[in-house]
């Protein structure tokens, strides 16, 4: 079953055999959660699967959305496993001119700096830490590296985890899909669409006090 979905208010779009969307009548929306609020007719949203329930994200806005929420889980994570010092360094792309793009390196001095900022990546945070909390149940619990950085505190009393977290293009508003999608009259949201990091990089270090923590519960 596709994970696309656009509600229709009465007859649904001609797919013509090029696109798999669902398209239940908006009259027969369940209590499904959308980003963004209410849901709109003719806009097709991806349906994320998470904690349990399902939620809604348009689709031009997914890839950013899916970048920020995992970043987000990663500090969580962290956080809760006690970490004293969390670092996040972002790579990515920017926008030169139209069609061409350019890759920009962790140390690509100022450029690279200023594209983090503008993306609101890059964080930065020292402290005592703390004896470590489980985390789970994740939030994206098949994300590569958020379990293992769990298990690995948690069960192997590591005292640095680095989670790389990369961006996907999957559902970017000019790529293929996209332009089938638009082409057969659907709303795909996110407007216009804007250079974003590409990669996250968070490196945590725990305590080595914090192998006391875990042996004593």
């Amino acid at each position: 079953m596709s994970n696309l979905v656009a509600y229709c208010d009465e007859t649904p779009i001609d797919l013509k055999g090029c696109a798999e969307v669902q398209q239940p009548r908006r009259s027969e929306v369940p209590g499904i959660r959308a980003v963004g609020g209410l849901i709109r007719s003719k806009l097709v949203y991806v349906a994320v699967p998470m904690l349990g329930e399902v939620l809604l994200v348009p689709f031009g806005e997914h890839d950013e959305w899916s970048l920020r929420d995992r970043y987000n889980e990663a500090l969580r994570i962290v956080s809760s496993l006690g970490a004293a010092t969390i670092t996040c360094e972002t790579s990515g792309e920017f926008v030169v001119r139209r069609g061409l793009r350019a890759r920009i390196g962790l140390h690509n001095a100022g450029l690279s700096q200023q594209r983090a900022q503008e993306d609101g990546f890059n964080y930065s945070h020292s402290g005592t830490g703390h004896e470590p909390r489980d985390p789970r149940p994740l939030r994206w619990p098949d994300e590569p590296g958020f379990a293992a950085a769990v298990s690995n505190v948690l069960e192997g009393g590591a005292i640095e985890v680095t989670i790389n977290i990369s961006s996907t293009r999957t559902h970017s508003l000019d790529g293929e899909l996209g332009t089938q999608l638009k082409g057969l009259g659907f709303d795909l949201g996110g407007g216009t669409e804007r250079s974003k990091a590409t990669a996250l990089h968070i490196r945590a270090t725990f305590p080595e006090q914090s192998r006391g923590w875990r042996r004593r519960g």
